[in-house]
């Protein structure tokens, strides 16, 4: 049980990691005494072999358990009392000489006293160490920064100038223990950073008695955490406690990590807030959506686009009164000013309908065009259709073609479906009607149970008034297998509408007539009112043995 106290204790106070792996060696590298004294007399040790030595030493748990606190004090003396950093980063690096909040804490204690020379040796550690960290990362969710604790994580946003204001601990399939940081720059919007813990979740669980390991999980290691006030795994315990519609017991976590100043805590408080309004009426819903109200709001004056897209969305639907509509897509606006590109996809499609904001296919444009420089690839498909729609008036965007390559390349069912309707009418391409119906088929082999992409393939190839691209046997084929397979998709009048479609087209008019019926049933019992009239018009078509003929794509 004290080897458990132990190990708790230490991934509470710094989360620390083994990085490297174990590689053979023909000669034994330098222990860390002797890199610290090579370090300390000013030989230039490398970064990486400082801080694999120091998780290798024998007393290092002794010394992370002394280190922690130390780095704490030094970060509150660096607001308030820089002057008592001296004894403070000294004693840092007399325990870890890479401790980057000891050499930060060290060149503010030194540029005080006027002794530049001294000061800049330590900045230039600083710099060393957050360019190691910069060395094999981006710092994005899909390459986070590896960091000795979550200590140093810190440290390293300092040093860029950076403020952090929540955090919550995340595992993913590649990252087994990943803290999330919400910082930013004075003034500026609200940035999301990564940095992988795993080693620090590994050697916790290489610590434990080996009876304890099976039973050692993430989840178990958040949950030491959050019941010792870390307000990152107080998050992390609301965010899945959501997800598993325990409501009442996921804000009394979030509640706790708000108190300490968590944004992140701020924006799932508005979200459950949310959730629970919708099962409440009269006083109570509305009292929880100006609690939700509330908690972005705060999120907002921290700088969060996320809440700005949240509440502006929630504005714009009309959920605090008619009166805030504009307020609504004054928030879009400024998100989208941030980067945000919800916000910018959302403006995009209000501009190319011109749904309560002006219609302007050149706003639309810039929207979308801004989203998919940033890399959103839904931006990306929504531009190509945007520009596919209005092929006739508007010049075609060859980045276009580009945006949708390189989403199919990973995998995006829509963007392959696209770029056959670009060679189907020869968009931006030389007409094909081969390698249109090559991607055609491609984007179904892709998603073969997704109903929209399945639908929207089908109805082309079924109904297209270019006869050497029609294959109403495919179609039949693909729309046999959604349809049988999937219970809501059988419910869809519109995709009712292209199985009957498909029947018609094959010759089989009593199963198009029977399948239309049940369309047009579908429709009626959904009181979609809209496609009425045309779902009747095809059912006619059917009774009198003819198939139906668009001009699609």
């Amino acid at each position: 049980m004290r080897t458990a106290r132990r190990v708790a204790r230490l991934a509470l106070l710094a989360l620390v990691a083994a990085l490297a792996a174990c590689q053979t060696q023909t000669v034994a590298a330098p222990d860390y005494p002797t890199l610290a004294r090579e370090a300390n007399a000013g030989t230039a040790v490398s970064i990486s072999a400082l801080r694999e030595a120091f998780l290798k030493s024998a007393d290092f748990a002794d010394r992370i358990d002394k280190l922690v606190p130390l780095e704490e004090q030094a970060v509150e003396q660096m607001v308030d009392e820089p002057l008592r950093l001296g004894a403070t980063g000294s004693a840092i690096l007399d325990i870890y000489f890479g401790s980057l909040t000891g050499h930060q804490a060290l060149a503010r204690f030194y540029d005080n006293l006027g002794e530049t020379e001294s000061a800049t040796a330590h900045r230039d550690w600083s710099a060393r160490i957050r360019a190691d960290i910069e060395s094999s990362a981006t710092g994005k969710r899909e390459s986070p920064y590896r960091v000795l604790s979550a200590s140093e994580a810190m440290a390293y946003l300092r040093e860029r100038n950076l403020s952090p204001l929540g955090s919550m601990y995340h595992s993913t399939d590649n990252v087994a223990f990943m803290l999330i940081v919400s910082a930013r720059a004075d003034q500026g919007r609200l940035d999301t950073y990564y940095f992988d813990l795993s080693g620090a979740y590994e050697a916790t669980k290489r610590s434990l008695p080996e009876a304890d390991r099976a039973t050692f999980s993430p989840g178990t290691l958040i949950g030491s955490l959050a019941h010792r006030e870390d307000s990152a795994a107080q998050v992390s315990i609301g965010a899945y406690l959501i997800a598993q519609q325990r409501y009442a017991d996921a804000q009394n976590w979030l509640r706790a990590a708000s108190r300490t100043g968590n944004v992140i805590a701020n924006v799932m408080l508005a979200r459950l807030y949310q959730l629970q309004a919708r099962t409440l009426e009269g006083k109570e819903h509305d009292q929880a959506m100006e609690f939700a109200l509330e908690q972005y709001l705060h999120a907002i004056a921290l700088g969060s686009d996320e809440a700005m897209f949240a509440l502006g969305g929630l504005y714009f639907e009309g959920a605090y009164g008619e009166d805030n509509v504009d307020s609504g897509i004054a928030l879009l606006r400024q998100a989208a000013d941030l980067g945000n590109t919800d916000a910018m996809l959302w403006l995009g499609h209000l501009h190319a309908d011109g749904t309560r904001v002006d219609k302007s296919d050149d706003l639309a444009a810039d929207y979308f065009v801004r989203a998919a420089e940033a890399g959103d690839g839904r931006a990306r498909v929504s531009y190509a259709r945007f520009l596919l729609d209005r092929h006739d008036k508007r010049a075609f965007d060859p980045r276009a073609k580009t945006w949708l390559e390189e989403e199919a390349k990973a995998n995006d069912a829509e963007a392959m479906l696209l770029l056959g309707n670009l060679h189907a009418i020869g968009v931006g391409v030389s007409a094909s009607n081969s390698k249109a119906l090559d991607w055609y088929k491609t984007a179904v082999k892709t998603s073969p149970d997704d109903a929209n992409i399945v639908n929207e393939v089908a109805w082309t190839l079924t109904v297209t008034n270019l006869d050497r691209l029609r294959q109403s046997k495919y179609a039949l084929s693909i729309m046999d297998h959604v349809m049988t397979k999937d219970a809501e998709a059988r419910k869809n009048p519109a995709y009712l509408d292209t199985w009957a479609a498909a029947y018609a087209a094959n010759g089989n008019f009593s199963e198009a007539i029977r399948v239309q019926q049940e369309a047009i049933t579908a429709a009626e019992s959904q009181s979609d009112t809209e496609v009425l009239d045309v779902l009747r018009q095809h059912l006619e078509a059917f009774q009198n043995g003819k198939a139906i003929i668009d001009s699609v794509p």
